[in-house]
């Protein structure tokens, strides 16, 4: 995804902490959430969107704000022009941005236009000093039901794809390929929040060692 030279901007969460007794930090993290239905599964009580697991981790160790602009069926457009309001309002630390599979089953697909709206939405983000996260969108989907098993659905995913690629390179988001390289298979949401959580201890916030080890 990246070149050998490559060197993303240096991400540090810069919410405001405070020392405890023990010697940890504890933040103020306000944590935000933006696109389609992808990551909106939830039943009943149980949640199992990976953003409100990772919520709910980071909230375990840290004082959280939560801000979820997803709605089923938003396009990119819908994204930039209601959701980034919304998000930006709240002055996130962390954003999770899971956009564009709704653009790629519209039959009115424009590459162009969605590269536009997640570029915007991702430079004003960015600037503004969130650390975005986001997944390659398509990795490891199978099909169910039909809904991506057409060869020109398949080709949307992968520019889609590579689309979140480019925006890794370009402004450093944490970026995550979620399939398996080895049956090209979807991790559960639990994998993803670990993984994710792994990252964000990286880059500067202590999360709980036994959720890491999971």
């Amino acid at each position: 995804m990246t070149g050998m030279g490559y060197q993303p901007p240096r991400l540090t969460i810069g919410a405001p902490r405070r020392r405890l007794a023990t010697g940890a930090h504890r933040c103020y993290v306000r944590f935000a959430v933006m696109g389609d239905e992808a990551t909106l599964r939830s039943k009943g009580a149980a949640v199992k969107g990976w953003p409100q697991l990772l919520a709910r981790m980071v909230g375990t160790t840290h004082d959280l704000s939560w801000c979820d602009t997803r709605s089923a069926g938003a396009t990119t457009y819908d994204v930039r022009r209601v959701q980034l309001r919304v998000a930006v309002a709240q002055r996130p630390h962390v954003v999770c941005l899971t956009a564009g599979l709704a653009d790629v089953r519209n039959p009115d697909w424009d590459l162009a236009a969605v590269r536009a709206h997640l570029v915007h939405c991702v430079q004003v983000l960015s600037h503004r000093g969130a650390v975005l996260l986001t997944t390659r969108q398509g990795a490891g989907r199978r099909g169910r039901a039909g809904s991506w098993c057409s060869a020109r659905r398949r080709s949307r995913i992968r520019q889609l794809d590579e689309l979140y690629d480019e925006l890794h390179e370009r402004f450093g988001t944490i970026h995550l390929d979620p399939s398996s390289p080895a049956a090209g298979i979807r991790p559960s949401a639990n994998e993803l929040t670990g993984r994710f959580a792994h990252e964000l201890t990286r880059h500067g916030l202590e999360l709980p060692s036994a959720a890491l080890a999971r």
